[in-house]
């Protein structure tokens, strides 16, 4: 029997709603198949909740067409299943019977349930052969599951061979520090681990779409090694946080470059730390700072101290100063500059630990100042950010949250540059910055004892120029303008301090600046002394420095525009210490003459290699006068007009009163010291002739004819010929102002004398006047107006006393003849008073 089958419900009852299918081979005469519903109008739908759910949407007049329909359906099924019954009656009426005589047969043959309705026999048999195949075929099988779930796992493998490779991968790319490497391939490792468990979501939702078919097997795959992927990430997971620790850590280092920082926050802003890593850097790098900037003006103190305790504790002595300030001035007269910082003395020595501590701070500040500064500066300006399409949530919110620390950044910037400023202000003594510049002098410790105005003009100028250049680098970054401020604040109160230490050390040292002299002559001019020189060096070089300190440039005698004017604060406090040491200076000249010449320096040879060097015996107070004087004259000519012009050039002022304030003092000193030579030469001559003239050898009144002229005439002329070798070999320009003195001196000596002579003779009045003729004529290039007005009262003298009664020839023929006995005279002592012959 080859009948139709139904596909339905097992219980009719339950449900009207059935498909027909037509085989192939069907014996249906007619082929028909009944209709199918429309799937909205379905019999089948019986469920209440399901057909609320399905039409609740519907509107009402298509519910009424569809409950219509239904009642056609349901009468058309109906009527199809009379015609089927009626047309296949002998059929059902054949299976009837047939069923009945099998089930007679049944009872016949004892089928029934004690008997499994006689298949317990088979059942035993195929039970014996399941067993029997159990034991042949279970190992086989077993095996065979072993092996599928073997090369499941490799298939697995292989499908996810990258995955499973990416921790040694990593920990081979970190050794070689690949980082462009690390991160890709953790988040390709990332993105396959997303990817399965978007397919397994997948397959939780319970999707039959056949085009993912394939994906619900990966998924499924997925699912079953779960827990190795999970394993297998943890460790990528670890591996890469002991990486970002390192790398942070690496952020911490501050001898790295700050290239290599600058790739190490890259590196980390892509791993999408929890942590900022710029402002973990920035943090890290500002107390770093902070601590070396401290640590290392706390190590550079101590070098100080301990520097103070080792090196011989200075006795004071002033000579000691000076020879000091001599070697220097000595030192920087020739550019020598390295014997200036060579030398062993404490002074020096605490100068280059203090050149150090300026140095030391200052490379601090630029080494690690422009790198914080730079990264800072990306930072505010959102350099290290992402473009937004990609940026996740909360790295926006990250970054909102570091541009919010702009302000801070700039803080802690400022705190750096505060920072070195008290650190120097603290060192130099400085005021506070809220301090004027005007405040009350304080004592600067680190200045050295004993240490000369030369050398603290270089170690300062020196130290100025570290910090003035570490500033300027400092400006060039364009930090925030407040701290631009501090720094200016910084360089003005330092060059004040500087310019304060400087005028106090240059007045100082111009108070004991006469030790240096030796009375060496110049070798240019041989009337002056070296000392001349040495102060010009030391005046000028002072006065540069201080003006270089003042305007933070240099003094220059060739080129006068390079010169910028400076403020009256300055102008007034240095031009106080300029002609301070000049004052200073002159009051050293008048000391140097009447103190005894001690030598700075000892010294083996003997006295008379001495003279043969300075050329003058500096122990003879009559040598000290000529030549100081010469120093006066070359000072007022030359070196006073010189020194002022260089002031006013790079000072852009004028000091025409004071120069002539101190032309004035210097023609006082020269004044004073002329008199006190004058007048011992005075006196030894006023001796001669007054004891010529009036001590009785001579009878004025009754003397006969000259013979000759008498010895005390040859005596005072001859004290003249000793000043003038005097005079000439010391300052040969002296020669005429000094005998020209003396000479005035000595007419109005002898004027005196022959005034206290009662009466002349013939014979004594004609001896007055050849000797005093014979005088005026030796000397007559040194006679003056002055002196002219003397001669003639003398001359007026002896006739007013002449007596005329004791004329007993003509008297021109004896003035004739004592014209006579003056020329030979003159002759036979061309010779001895050759000196005073006018050269032609």
């Amino acid at each position: 029997m080859d009948p139709e089958y139904w596909v339905g419900e097992n219980d009719v009852r339950k449900s009207i709603r059935y498909s027909y299918v037509e085989r192939p081979n069907s014996q249906i005469g007619n082929g028909a198949s009944v209709g199918v519903l429309d799937d909205r109008w379905s019999l089948d739908d019986t469920d209440p909740l399901g057909l609320k759910k399905i039409h609740k949407d519907t509107s009402y007049n298509d519910l009424l067409a569809g409950a219509e329909r239904l009642r056609y359906t349901l009468d058309q099924k109906s009527e199809a299943l009379r015609n089927l019954v009626q047309d296949n009656f002998d059929r059902f009426v054949s299976a009837k019977n047939t069923i009945d005589t099998v089930y007679g047969e049944m009872k016949t043959q004892s089928l029934n349930v004690d008997n499994d309705y006689g298949v317990r026999g088979l059942d035993n048999a195929l039970f014996e052969a399941i067993n029997r195949a159990e034991q042949v075929f279970g190992p086989v099988l077993i095996n065979r599951n072993k092996a599928e779930k073997i090369r499941s796992t490799l298939s697995v493998l292989e499908k996810y061979k990258f995955f499973f490779n990416l921790p040694s991968s990593l920990m081979e790319s970190i050794k070689q520090q690949n980082y462009d490497v690390i991160i890709r391939d953790y988040k390709k490792g990332k993105v396959v681990l997303e990817s399965t468990m978007s397919s397994d979501t997948s397959e939780n939702n319970g999707s039959s779409n056949p085009s993912t078919e394939r994906e619900v097997d990966d998924t499924a795959l997925s699912a079953q090694y779960r827990k190795v992927f999970d394993k297998v990430w943890a460790e990528i997971e670890k591996i890469m946080e002991e990486m970002r620790e390192q790398l942070f850590k690496q952020l911490t280092e501050p001898w790295r470059s700050m290239e290599e920082q600058e790739r190490t926050i890259n590196v980390l802003l892509e791993l999408d730390t929890l942590e900022d890593p710029i402002w973990h850097y920035l943090d890290s790098q500002y107390k770093f700072i902070i601590d070396l900037l401290k640590e290392s003006y706390q190590e550079q103190l101590n070098k100080i101290q301990a520097l103070k305790k080792s090196l011989p504790v200075s006795s004071g002595d002033t000579k000691e100063l000076a020879l000091r300030l001599k070697n220097a001035i000595r030192a920087i007269n020739i550019r020598d500059y390295d014997s200036l910082i060579a030398g062993k003395d404490m002074d020096v020595q605490i100068w280059k630990a203090t050149l150090d501590v300026v140095k030391s701070l200052s490379d601090l500040l630029l080494r690690c100042l422009p790198d914080f500064w730079k990264l800072s500066k990306s930072f505010m300006e959102g350099k290290f950010q992402k473009s937004p399409a990609i940026l996740s949530a909360n790295r926006r919110r990250r970054q909102a949250m570091d541009l919010r620390k702009v302000e801070q950044c700039q803080n802690m910037a400022k705190g750096v540059i505060d920072l070195y400023a008290s650190l120097l202000s603290e060192f130099f003594s400085l005021p506070p910055l809220s301090a004027s510049q005007d405040s009350a002098h304080q004592t600067s410790s680190f200045i050295p004892l004993q240490s000369d105005s030369v050398t603290t003009c270089y170690f300062l100028t020196k130290i100025l120029n570290g910090m003035s250049e570490c500033v300027n680098d400092i400006n060039s970054i364009n930090m925030a303008s407040d701290v631009s401020y501090a720094l200016q604040r910084l360089m003005e109160q330092t060059r004040w301090k500087f310019v304060e230490i400087i005028c106090e050390a240059w007045n100082s040292d111009a108070k004991i600046f006469y030790l240096l002299e030796d009375w060496s002559l110049d070798q240019d001019n041989r009337e002056i002394t070296n000392f001349l020189r040495n102060f010009h060096i030391f005046h000028k070089y002072n006065s540069r420095s201080a003006y270089k300190i003042a305007s933070l440039g240099y003094v220059s005698d060739d080129d006068d525009n390079k010169s910028s004017r400076i403020s009256d604060a300055y102008l007034q406090k240095i031009k106080g210490a300029f002609l301070d040491s000049l004052y200073a200076y002159l009051d050293g000249l008048v000391h140097l003459v009447f103190s005894e010449y001690t030598p700075l320096e000892s010294c083996d040879k003997e006295p008379t290699e001495i003279i043969q060097k300075f050329k003058i015996d500096p122990k003879q107070i009559d040598s000290r006068i000529l030549l100081t004087i010469s120093n006066l004259v070359n000072l007022k000519q030359l070196m006073i007009p010189r020194i002022v012009s260089q002031f006013e050039t790079a000072y852009q002022c004028s000091l025409a009163d004071d120069t002539h304030t101190l032309n004035d003092v210097i023609n006082q000193l020269d004044g004073i010291l002329f008199e006190d030579y004058m007048k011992r030469r005075t006196q030894n001559i006023r001796d001669i002739v007054v004891k010529g003239i009036l001590s009785g050898d001579v009878d004025w009144y009754n003397i006969s004819k000259p013979t000759e002229v008498h010895s005390f005439v040859y005596e005072a002329l001859l004290s003249l010929v000793i000043v003038h070798a005097q005079v000439n070999d010391i300052a040969k320009h002296l020669v005429n102002r000094t005998l020209t003195a003396l000479l005035e001196n000595m007419a109005r000596d002898c004027l005196e004398a022959f005034q206290k002579v009662e009466k002349f003779g013939m014979g004594g009045m004609l001896q007055a006047t050849l000797e005093i003729e014979f005088m005026h004529q030796t000397l007559s290039q040194y006679v003056s107006k002055e002196a002219q007005e003397t001669l003639q009262l003398i001359y007026t003298t002896i006739e007013q006393l002449y007596d005329t009664t004791q004329a007993t020839g003509n008297l021109d023929s004896e003035l004739s003849s004592v014209k006579q006995l003056l020329v030979e005279s003159r002759k036979n002592t061309s010779l001895q008073f050759l000196c005073f012959k006018k050269l032609k």
